[in-house]
């Protein structure tokens, strides 16, 4: 029997309401382009019709905070606002005539939104600062979660709010602060201002100019990746700049719950925390190895620039973000397996990154390696342990169907973009570089950088692939399960 008890009214205040949000961020790049002397009515224009779309929906849904909403209302709630906030976010591009085919501003919107940082604009040097300023601003806004940023915004949901901090951020986090979801949603986005201002600041001092540092700082913490220039960080071929960078991508992909206690002065939980000395250790022993196999490769860089490439690569696939410093396309099709891989582990939970998450494959080569031991001692009870705990049976199998789903999604995503047109490799590094949300088209000729020649189903197949990956899996594919509309 289909399910006619949904909480319809809490579904379409909520997305009103962050429809309604959007719009004051679309003004605030309004502002920007009339400073540049550019003209603001595009963004206007956008910024209305967000805003009376989001109050004509949200004002007569609205509801009693105590009414109950549980985790379909949740699941569906995020997955609309998503797509309602890309679908807000292509009208700039639109309007303006940056993007005059709707499937592309979509893409470009979606890729924004989600942190994606992949592209169909080829020449970035002579994009508008407003658009430019607009890509950056909506990949902060989607950074740390448009629905962490409506809990601490608008307290809509009263002691229900967990529900929705849950589907937004599904996978294993930290969990001793979840009653207070509001008040830790609230001091979760004075992080993220203050990285961001302080990244700012030193990108000025690095010479970087006050709109593109504001630009970086925002899509660096967000490891979304956007840039202003068609070189990206290559564009100013500075160390401090890329070391800066570097830094504060690997900060953006930290379990943002770890500032938390360390706001609370619970040093201890952040530096024993287990999945980011992984993480770290990842990021160490990757970027030796490919600054080691680019010394010694005659067709790449020598010297020391192998390492400084290396690193900043390696750190800017494995946090999501995108960046490039040097054409490493070019640097071979070995190289590309290897940053599949990094694109696929990625960062911790609860950060701002996507993929699979540094945690769920520490947590899975801990339970293949438990089973090894148990094939020895089939009596021996091995647990698999997380930061000392032991975690349930249910957590790793729930852990265990997540990575087989998303394996299996980024195959029937490679099959489906390999019909769609795209060419085979290409294919498979759109599939990952998607549902990851790390952003770069890597390929030769018309997939290198860019995918302004994909075919127009691959790049609404992709836009979908965006937002899958940002929600996360269960989050979105749960809504065509037949069972989830039932009672």
């Amino acid at each position: 029997m289909w399910n006619t008890d949904l909480n319809w009214r809490f579904i379409l205040h909520v997305c009103g309401l962050g429809l309604a949000l959007e719009s004051l961020f679309i003004f605030i790049s309004a502002a920007v382009a009339a400073g540049f002397g550019e003209s603001p009515l595009p963004f206007i224009l956008a910024g209305l019709s967000s805003l009376a779309v989001g109050l004509a929906v949200a004002i007569p849904a609205r509801y009693h905070k105590n009414m109950v909403i549980g985790k379909r209302e949740s699941f569906i709630t995020v997955t609309i606002v998503w797509i309602l906030f890309a679908l807000a976010g292509s009208m700039p591009f639109i309007f303006s005539g940056s993007i005059t085919f709707f499937p592309d501003a979509f893409f470009e919107s979606s890729s924004g939104i989600t942190t994606t940082g992949a592209t169909v604009i080829t020449d970035l040097n002579t994009t508008s600062k407003g658009i430019l300023f607009w890509r950056s601003l909506m990949q902060w806004l989607g950074g740390l979660g448009i629905v962490v940023f409506s809990l601490a915004v608008f307290p809509l949901a009263g002691g229900e709010a967990a529900h929705l901090f849950d589907a937004e951020s599904s996978g294993l986090t930290h969990d001793k602060f979840r009653p207070r979801v509001t008040q830790m949603a609230k001091r979760l986005w004075l992080v993220y201002i203050v990285l961001t201002g302080t990244l700012t600041a030193l990108l000025v001092a690095g010479k970087m100019d006050v709109f593109d540092a504001v630009c970086h700082a925002m899509t660096t913490i967000s490891t979304g990746g956007f840039s202003t220039h068609q070189e990206s960080i290559a564009h100013w071929n500075s160390l401090f700049i890329e070391t800066a960078i570097s830094v504060f991508m690997i900060l953006g992909a930290i379990n943002f719950s770890l500032y938390y206690f360390l706001l609370k002065g619970r040093f201890r939980i952040f530096f024993k925390d287990e999945e980011l000395r992984w993480f770290l250790g990842i990021i160490a022993t990757g970027g030796l190895l490919v600054g080691i196999s680019l010394y010694f490769n005659p067709n790449s860089e020598t010297g020391i620039n192998p390492f400084r490439n290396a690193f900043f690569q390696v750190i800017s696939t494995i946090t999501t973000s995108g960046f490039y410093t040097g054409n490493f396309i070019a640097w071979g099709q070995v190289y590309w397996i290897v940053f599949i891989f990094f694109m696929i582990i990625c960062g911790c939970a609860g950060s701002t990154s996507g993929g699979l998450k540094t945690v769920r494959a520490v947590v899975m080569a801990k339970n293949t390696a438990g089973q090894f031991r148990q094939l020895i001692h089939p009596h021996a009870i091995v647990p698999v342990r997380l930061n000392g705990k032991a975690l349930s049976f249910t957590v790793v199998q729930r852990l265990m169907a997540f990575v087989f789903l998303y394996i299996a999604v980024v195959f029937a995503s490679w099959l489906i973009l390999s019909i769609s047109g795209i060419p085979l490799m290409e294919a498979l590094c759109a599939a990952v570089s998607c549902l990851s949300n790390t952003g770069p088209a890597i390929g030769t000729g018309a997939y290198s950088g860019t995918f302004t020649a994909a075919p127009l189903f691959a790049k609404l197949y992709m836009s979908f692939l965006m937002i899958v990956g940002r929600v996360e899996i269960f989050t979105a594919l749960i809504l065509f399960y037949p069972s989830f509309w039932k009672r």
